[in-house]
């Protein structure tokens, strides 16, 4: 399902006229392009996979387990828990939704752990991060940037997982039939309701209750920046309340839906 958006383009308070914004670009369903001056975050385990890359000569840092890697790029596998330590380095994060035909392929580059890469693996691409960093590229440029950049790690790291050949299958059945049960799932895939459960966490590394949260969430981004409140938001993407909506997606994304709604915080672009 693809979601659309459009620019914010509201003006800013004079306060913040030399504050950087975020910027987000909306790649359909597959992700979305992510870009920040300055990221500190505790713990968080989003359901997406990410490509971190430094858009300046700073590195950032990683904490997984308790141990910091610093590195200039990296590859994060989906739900693993991690730190991020970007204090005043600009990033550019490419996050690679359970959508995406990409999203097998990222969690086998890394399985459990990140897999660091050299920055100059990027250099071709530098001057479109500095414009995505900016808020300066064309959106209908960004899907372009969005598969050359993904594209980077396969030429640079080895799998260290075997892709499931029903993945594919798997997926176009769940965005299908977005009310389809286990025991459904089981039958169209011919295979037992324990072995259906095992493949959703083989192939997606979640079950297929967080499968239908995720699905939940691809709602709220979609209605994120209208004029609905919260609570509206949360009731129309299948949430209890507010603030299960908001719990959800602080603990995926280490920041409240309030923050990413803010305009005068987050600029949001459509890529067509």
């Amino acid at each position: 399902m693809g979601l659309k958006y459009r620019e914010q383009e509201n003006a800013l308070p004079d306060n913040a006229a030399h504050r950087p914004l975020d910027n987000v670009y909306i790649v359909g369903c597959s992700g979305f392009i992510y870009t920040a001056a300055s990221i500190v975050s505790e713990e968080t385990r989003p359901p997406s996979a990410a490509l971190i890359v430094s858009a300046g000569a700073a590195p950032f840092r990683i904490t997984v387990k308790g141990k910091a890697l610093s590195t200039r790029a990296a590859v994060i596998p989906p739900f693993l828990a991690r730190g991020l330590g970007a204090h005043e380095v600009p990033l550019v994060c490419f996050h690679i939704t359970p959508g995406s035909p990409r999203y097998a392929g990222f969690r086998a580059l890394a399985p459990g752990g990140v897999a660091l890469l050299e920055r100059d693996c990027f250099q071709e691409l530098d001057a479109s991060l500095e414009a995505l960093y900016q808020g300066r590229l064309e959106p209908a440029l960004a899907p372009a940037i969005y598969e050359q950049a993904l594209s980077v790690p396969f030429r640079h790291l080895t799998p260290q997982a075997r892709l499931d050949p029903r993945e594919p299958l798997i997926r176009e059945l769940l965005e299908r039939r977005r009310d389809l049960t286990l025991t459904e799932l089981a039958r169209e895939l011919g295979t037992s309701y324990f072995w259906a459960s095992r493949l959703m966490s083989d192939v997606f590394g979640m079950s297929l209750r967080d499968y239908k949260s995720w699905q939940k969430l691809q709602r709220v981004f979609h209605l994120l920046h209208s004029n609905r409140s919260i609570t509206e938001i949360a009731h129309a993407a299948g949430f209890t309340d507010s603030a299960h909506l908001s719990r959800t997606y602080q603990r995926w994304f280490g920041q409240p839906p309030s923050y990413s709604r803010n305009r005068n915080n987050v600029r949001v672009m459509c890529c067509e």
